[in-house]
């Protein structure tokens, strides 16, 4: 159970946050930005799953990531690594576009985490720039000063990943509609190629400034991938 620590943090076993700083937050959970109660200077994110109506999807989802902390009355927490240069959104936000030695830079360390991935039968299933976390060393005002090259990419939220056995497609619409492969958003069957469709639109945004394909809500995209003929796996 969640305590109430000293100048407003909480206090969470060996950790704590204040409820003030708030990393980002979604459907089924908040994260907020942390630290250990007896090093303050060593940052963790603490990830806190809401408990409602959604309770039974985020305690799913939740036990697909690791190291739980506690249950409490207020929701599921968990705790994680914190990178301190916000996520690849974000980044592309200050940026627009990346260079292509910072592309290059990107997917030879997302390509790494995939073909672990691949090698392990697991399919991430929401591959999007707000799922790449960006971390650095240095004294900089901000991420958008930080050269491509001194960035450490890693993948994250994996709460619609999922193990792939022989033969068997996956069928379940999951992630974001944006960054979807067309055999995801049409509902049939798909497998891992459809993470390398979502990589290849996010490799896209980064060096274009958007999305190749753009609609403003998930059927009229699915028009334009039904218009489209030659958009099946190879």
């Amino acid at each position: 159970m969640s305590e109430q620590g000293s100048s407003n943090y909480i206090k969470l076993g060996s950790y704590e946050y204040n409820p003030a700083d708030i990393l980002g937050s979604g459907a089924f959970a908040i994260v907020y930005k942390g630290r250990f109660s007896d090093n303050h200077d060593q940052k963790v994110a603490i990830k806190q799953m809401i408990k409602g109506q959604n309770v039974l999807k985020s305690k799913t989802l939740l036990s697909k990531e690791i190291s739980v902390l506690r249950i409490s009355n207020t929701g599921v927490y968990l705790v994680i690594e914190f990178c301190n240069g916000g996520d690849l959104s974000e980044y592309l936000h200050i940026k627009k576009t990346l260079p292509e030695e910072t592309i290059r830079h990107f997917l030879i360390q997302i390509g790494s985490a995939m073909d672990a991935m691949n090698k392990r039968a697991i399919m991430h299933r929401d591959l999007k720039p707000g799922n790449i976390l960006l971390s650095y060393y240095g004294n900089f005002s901000s991420v958008g000063d930080v050269p491509g090259h001194l960035i450490t990419f890693k993948l994250a939220d994996f709460g619609f990943a999922r193990f792939l056995q022989d033969g068997i497609m996956a069928e379940t619409m999951c992630g974001s509609p944006m960054y979807m492969a067309p055999e995801v958003l049409m509902c049939r069957k798909y497998d891992a190629r459809a993470d390398i469709w979502s990589m290849g639109v996010i490799v896209y945004q980064c060096y274009v400034g958007r999305a190749p394909f753009y609609a403003n809500s998930p059927e009229a995209l699915k028009n334009i991938y039904e218009k489209t003929v030659d958009l099946k796996p190879k």
